[in-house]
């Protein structure tokens, strides 16, 4: 592998120990250093290496190239406890095999575009990108509540084997706010009783609302469909 500067990356944490580089992806070899205590019993410096393995996590792209970081992951034994143990990685999130900012950005943008697109933009699989998006709505839609859009998308969702009807603040590319169904009905009321309504210049749909369905009309501002 090609040796490159550790901040290539941006990740302090990590030495850069090499890269090997195709015309669609980049391959680098990191390491991390040692722990500096058990993570089980606390105590410092009681224990040694017990074998390795390079493990693959994906990472943001670089120019357009998907990124796969090869992460040099030991185990360690504590003489102290007895403990074989594997070090948590900084800036990982260890259940996706991916970079925190990886996830991050895949929460954004699988918001904004297909599950296809995100996915073949940054080598994850469309199960992977379609999982954090499913997470992150179903976090959204139970907690967060955001300020009313001038321009108010109106959308649905399958989502855990049902349709629901998902809000977005389109010119912010935010979730306003998520359904438990797409029910002209419940649609309807939640948009009469949509704080500062006013607010609403513009409402944007994929598709014409049915008739007597009042979706058109509760929210202020012209309608238009996409």
């Amino acid at each position: 592998m090609t040796e490159l500067p550790d901040n290539i990356l941006h990740l302090p944490q990590y030495q850069v120990l090499g890269c090997k580089s195709t015309d669609d992806e980049m391959h680098f070899q990191v390491d991390v250093p040692d722990p500096i205590a058990c993570e089980e019993c606390g105590v410092q410096g009681e224990f040694v290496r017990f074998g390795k393995r390079d493990v693959p996590y994906r990472d943001l792209p670089i120019h357009g190239k998907r990124v796969t970081l090869w992460v040099v992951r030991r185990r360690y034994t504590c003489r102290a406890c007895k403990t074989t143990f594997r070090p948590q990685l900084p800036e990982m999130v260890d259940g996706c095999r991916m970079t925190l900012r990886l996830h991050e950005y895949v929460e954004k943008e699988s918001f904004n575009h297909p599950y296809t697109f995100v996915a073949a933009q940054t080598g994850l699989d469309e199960k992977t990108v379609r999982d954090i998006f499913n997470a992150r709505a179903e976090f959204l839609g139970r907690w967060h509540r955001f300020e009313t859009p001038r321009i108010l998308g109106i959308d649905e969702l399958y989502l855990n084997k049902r349709y629901r009807c998902i809000l977005t603040n389109i010119e912010e590319r935010t979730l306003l706010d998520l359904l438990a169904t797409r029910r002209q009905d419940v649609v309807t009321n939640y948009l009469m009783k949509l704080k500062d309504r006013q607010k609403v210049e513009i409402v944007s749909m994929d598709v014409e609302p049915l008739p007597g369905s009042g979706q058109g009309c509760a929210a202020p501002g012209p309608y238009r469909g996409r």
